[in-house]
């Protein structure tokens, strides 16, 4: 097509330069003459053949315009693509870069660790196999506490009541999992010393290990764990210190619950039931076997416990597990049911330098759980029986009861109340503080509130307790608050407020 255009335009053209030049003169015989004296016998061109040759014009002019426009479009299409083009390769070697420089990263960083808040802090692998969780709480309590009395009595008047802060219990946990089937849990942090409240130390604050331990899964429904643990037996002693339904434990389950050991734990779940054993180096919670240590880790050759095993056995009866992690229920909850018995047994090493005969415990607990979506209930009772506690006695009886109930009254608004008594007996003596043996047990009421801020994790909790029966030297435990009654014949009133931190 171009090639016959351009054909034809040069012929117009040469068309064109005759007629110009027959326009402005002729050459005859070699002489110019005006083209106005030519006639058109002469010339041949007519008016009509110059309205052709216009025409023709016209269109080759209109045709060159037309190509021009499709030149510039080609022209502009083909830049573009070029630049489409120029600019996706630069886009992609940009993300290679980009690509090559995260995976530089991830290598360094443990083949993608991720990190973030899941109701605590966590470091995690990119597959999952390790994870750490990074957990503290933090108490921090005032105490009221109120000791009635008569004139005369041996509490001085300027001391029946007595108050102050601290800092119950501040501590940092380490926790999660390595190889995928590997657990472990490090808590460590500051406290009391001496939490059972047996020695004159009592009241000592110091830095301690809560819980050190590793399990191993060996199934998929049973583990081994060894360490630092916290014995099962009561329930209210399982259940940890920051998701507790008053500002503290019973009295009851701190001077007869197990507390924490050191040894290994076999764990076997079974759909609805679960079970635990441990054999540990013992308990010191009832016993007064300690040396200059106080709370575990105890040396394996420590002279105090031979042997110790201790046993758990929970039945699910409806809900989930998870919700028995606690003693509150919040109204989101559905309705759950748990039952739980425990057995402990341990015998104390013998006296070699008196000869006296091996001090030998033995103790029976159950308990009921119960979640109703906004209200809970649990009720517990302990009985354990002391074999040669030293004298002429052959045994000791110790029982305990514990009732305590909530329900909230607006989703961050929870009020509660609990009921304990308990404490030793025994039906054999005629007399037996004439046999050095203090038999006064406990009665104690407490009621209260929890405002949860941001759920366990940020709370404020106070309650008000009435002790009716006086509290023995055996019976105090003063973390709780509890103060001893030098006359053994007076109530008492403690006051308890306490803000906690946990994540």
């Amino acid at each position: 097509m171009l090639m016959h255009t351009s054909a034809k335009l040069i012929h117009v053209l040469g068309l064109i330069a005759m007629v110009l030049v027959m326009a402005q003169g002729q050459i005859v015989h070699g002489e110019v003459v005006d083209a106005e004296g030519l006639s058109p016998e002469f010339t041949g061109i007519t008016a009509a053949d110059l309205d052709d040759i216009r025409q023709e014009l016209e269109k080759v002019k209109n045709q060159n315009e037309r190509m021009r426009d499709q030149i510039d479009v080609l022209r502009a299409e083909t830049q573009q693509d070029w630049m489409t083009e120029q600019r996706a390769e630069q886009i992609k070697e940009l993300v290679q870069d980009v690509l090559a420089d995260a995976d530089t990263r991830a290598s360094l960083m443990g083949n993608g660790l991720m990190a973030g808040w899941s109701d605590g802090f966590f470091l995690a692998s990119a597959d999952g196999r390790f994870r750490l969780n990074i957990g503290a709480l933090m108490q921090v309590r005032l105490l009221v506490n109120i000791l009635n009395g008569n004139e005369g009595d041996a509490v001085r008047e300027d001391d029946r009541t007595r108050y102050g802060f601290e800092n119950t219990t501040t501590r940092f946990n380490l926790g999660g999992h390595v190889f995928s089937d590997t657990q472990f849990f490090m808590e460590m942090g500051f406290g009391r010393v001496d939490p059972y409240g047996f020695s004159d130390d009592i009241r000592e604050f110091g830095t301690r290990l809560y819980e050190g331990w590793i399990k191993q899964r060996l199934t998929e429904n049973i583990a081994i764990k060894a360490g630092i643990f916290k014995l099962p037996f009561t329930r209210e002693f399982l259940v940890y210190e920051g998701l507790q339904l008053a500002v503290d434990r019973s009295l009851i389950d701190y001077r007869f619950g197990l507390g924490r050991s050191q040894g290994v734990q076999m764990d076997m779940a079974l759909g609805s039931i679960r079970t635990q054993v441990a054999f540990t180096n013992g308990s010191a919670a009832l016993f007064s076997l300690r040396s200059s240590e106080t709370v575990p880790p105890w040396a394996a050759y420590r002279p105090d416990t031979e042997w110790s095993v201790t046993g758990r056995l929970e039945w699910l009866l409806a809900g989930e597990w998870e919700q028995f992690r606690q003693f509150t229920s919040p109204s989101h909850e559905e309705f759950g049911l748990m039952l739980g018995v425990a057995g402990t047994g341990q015998s104390q090493e013998r006296d070699q330098s008196t000869n006296n005969p091996k001090n030998m415990l033995y103790g029976l607990t159950a308990d009921v759980s119960a979640d109703f979506g906004g209200a809970s209930l649990f009720a517990s009772m302990i009985w354990e029986r002391q074999m040669d506690p030293g004298g002429d006695i052959d045994s000791l009886d110790y029982w305990g009861l514990v009732a305590q109930g909530s329900m909230y009254v607006d989703p961050k608004w929870e009020i509660y109340a609990r009921y304990e008594m308990g404490g030793p007996f025994n039906q054999v003596l005629s007399d037996p503080e004439g046999s050095g043996i203090d038999t006064q047990g406990v009665s104690i009421l407490t009621v209260g509130f929890n405002w949860y801020l941001d759920g366990q994790d940020v709370k404020v909790t106070t309650d008000f307790g009435v002790s009716f029966d006086p509290i023995t030297g055996f019976m105090t435990v003063d973390q709780t608050g509890w103060r001893t009654d030098p006359e053994n014949h007076h109530a008492q009133f403690l006051i308890r407020s306490q803000l906690q931190l946990m994540f």
